[in-house]
């Protein structure tokens, strides 16, 4: 499509067809007015980018302004100067462009005509922003892949972080195992609670006296829970072995018994397992004669504890006894760095276990990084050791990623985490919640009105304003009615 407007012809000195061709065969914008400020033609490329409509495009610059369409013009600023002009501004469409006005004279010098070009910065400042991403991700694989050493096997390596609060708890964790003193980890599932509890146990003089025995609470039916943990004498229930049989608990002597979804166990058993922490001793399911014990708990909730004793949901005396040493694990969203590491160490695990040879391209690196992880380190595993079976090459790229990873840009790594309807175990930093706010808050008003003005009034403030926070906040979706802005 190319606009032609009342002034066209003045323009003499160029056949119709040929500048016709020419003006429509340039993908910047081109806006030409006559030594008055009058619209004498635009190309498609100029609608598309600005997003004026088309009705407004012939109207005199001077009344655009007068009408507070836009608030400059680098028209009218090339009409007073007779020189060039440029300047940088964000179109309607949401484009942030780079206008530049050149006076056109004949061959007497007379000035009668402006020429703006209207190039669209959008692209080439995402382009500039994925070179300086790709750049400092390269950097950053290279350090990985020189610091990381694939010779060590998995018993050396159980554990690889950069992160600065993981590598904190790391450093705990020989102090902590030295201890007898009940320790209560907490994360949300998939974050490794399980392993920082193994390595616990191996920091421990119990790694050489006993055996670290984990058990699971949510896993194990409430009807058989009691017998699992205690054991039970011949007899005590039917189908009870006449011999009867020892419990976990048993198996964990002068070791340490690792207690996974803590919160899901049953009030009565919250009970017994008070007494084994005050007493030392158990009772087993049918007996009369307790049993002394030396085992050292670890627990391990995604819950919120507090909360369940004061909804009665979990006993106060039992949460203050094995709260004596918490470590609170921080999901994978939140320490970034720890990605990377891990990508390789499992890369490196699943390679030598299925015997290929593979390794990831940066842009799908720097895809694994932007995405927010709710399966958290467990789900990162599991994407890696499916891309090492199913891929087809040497090289995983981002075409190979799952689609919900493929899809996530830097300014979607908050979108699953509902800002209006927070989850109890979703902290997140402020600041990352304000922009995630403010953006749902944008997106909604878009979604409930057809134009800018609207938008901006539903969310009480101006339309520059929400203009500059589309652009910060990277929201492409921009509505399409007329907004103050240079032409």
């Amino acid at each position: 499509m190319l606009g032609w407007s009342r002034g066209y012809k003045e323009m003499s000195w160029c056949p119709e067809m040929t500048f016709r061709a020419m003006i429509s065969s340039i993908s910047d914008g081109i806006y030409i007015t006559d030594s008055n400020g009058y619209c004498i033609a635009h190309n498609e490329a100029f609608l598309r980018i600005t997003g004026i409509p088309i009705n407004v495009v012939d109207r005199n610059v001077s009344t655009l302004i007068d009408d507070n369409l836009i608030s400059e013009s680098a028209t009218l600023e090339v009409i007073r100067t007779r020189q060039r002009v440029s300047i940088i501004t964000v179109f309607p469409s949401g484009c942030e462009a780079l206008v530049t006005g050149n006076p056109v004279f004949d061959d007497a010098g007379n000035f009668f005509n402006v020429v703006c070009e209207v190039r669209d910065l959008s692209e080439l400042n995402s382009l500039k922003d994925d070179l300086k991403r790709s750049k400092q991700l390269n950097k950053q694989y290279r350090e990985i892949l020189v610091s990381y050493n694939p010779a060590l096997n998995n018993d050396e390596q159980k554990i690889t972080v950069r992160d600065p609060k993981m590598q904190s708890i790391l450093d705990e964790l020989p102090r902590i195992g030295d201890s007898d003193a009940t320790v209560l980890i907490y994360g949300e599932s998939g974050v490794g609670k399980g392993l920082i509890a193994s390595l616990l146990h191996e920091h421990s003089t119990r790694s050489t006296k006993g055996k670290f025995i984990k058990v699971d609470c949510s896993a194990i039916p409430s009807s058989l829970i009691e017998s699992e943990l205690f054991g039970y004498e011949g007899g005590s229930f039917t189908g009870a072995l006449r011999e009867g049989k020892a419990g976990l608990l048993d198996q964990g002597n002068h070791g340490t018994v690792f207690l996974d979804e803590i919160g899901e166990l049953p009030l009565l058993l919250q009970v017994k397992l008070l007494s084994v922490l005050q007493d030392h001793k158990i009772l087993r399911v049918g007996g009369t004669t307790p049993l002394s014990m030396d085992i050292r708990f670890v627990c391990a909730t995604n819950r919120n504890l507090e909360k369940m004793v004061e909804e009665g949901t979990f006993r106060k005396d039992l949460y203050y006894r094995l709260n004596v040493i918490p470590v609170a694990i921080p999901p994978l969203r939140e320490r970034k760095d720890d990605i990377f590491v891990l990508t390789i160490s499992f890369l490196n695990k699943f390679c030598q276990k299925y015997n290929r040879n593979v390794s990831f391209v940066p842009e799908a690196m720097d895809c694994l990084y932007e995405y927010s992880w709710p399966g958290n380190v467990r789900e990162l595993e599991n994407i890696v050791e499916r891309l090492v079976v199913l891929g087809q090459s040497s090289l995983i790229k981002k075409i190979d990623l799952p689609e919900k990873i493929r899809r996530v840009s830097p300014t979607m790594v908050l979108a699953d985490i509902d800002i209006l309807h927070p989850n109890e175990q979703e902290i997140i930093p402020l600041k990352a919640a304000v922009a995630a706010t403010e953006r749902q808050l944008i997106v909604q008003a878009f979604q409930q009105n057809d134009h800018l003005g609207p938008a901006a009034q539903a969310l009480g403030i101006d339309i520059s304003t929400l203009l500059r926070k589309c652009k910060k906040l990277g929201i492409k979706r921009v509505a399409t009615s007329t907004v103050e802005m240079p032409v």
